[in-house]
């Protein structure tokens, strides 16, 4: 059973080393890079949105909206956005949501592990 539940770990584990990678490789890409362009907007309803671009050629954008839940600091925010960098002359994107099941990206570049979700998933019905 031990080996079995690091088989269904190992796939979260990699997606969450790749996502750090990106990222990494993002931030230490251009320490001189300053933001071009910032606009952010908050609404009535408490959606927002906001999106950014630096001069080294990042760009971001997200939005997102609350939902109050039945009792007081309860509720949940939906949350989707994407990004975009360049690194040796490819561009990758990202595009990704997040919300009550957590932070889902998907890329050309990131490995599809969504059979691997419905695996797990009838997995831990026998556990």
């Amino acid at each position: 059973m031990t080996a079995r539940r690091h088989q269904l770990i190992k796939p979260t584990i990699d997606m969450k080393t790749i996502l750090l990678l990106c990222l990494v490789a993002v931030a230490t890409a251009d320490q001189s890079a300053r933001i071009a362009n910032f606009q952010y907007g908050i609404e009535e309803d408490g959606s927002y949105a906001a999106n950014y671009e630096t001069t080294n050629g990042i760009k971001a954008q997200e939005d997102g909206i609350s939902y109050p839940g039945n009792i007081p600091e309860s509720g949940n925010y939906v949350r989707s956005g994407s990004y975009s960098y360049e690194w040796e002359g490819v561009t990758y994107t990202v595009n990704w949501t997040a919300d009550e099941n957590g932070f889902h990206p998907e890329g050309d570049h990131l490995p599809d592990f969504s059979h691997t979700r419905e695996h797990i998933g009838g997995v831990e019905d026998h556990l």
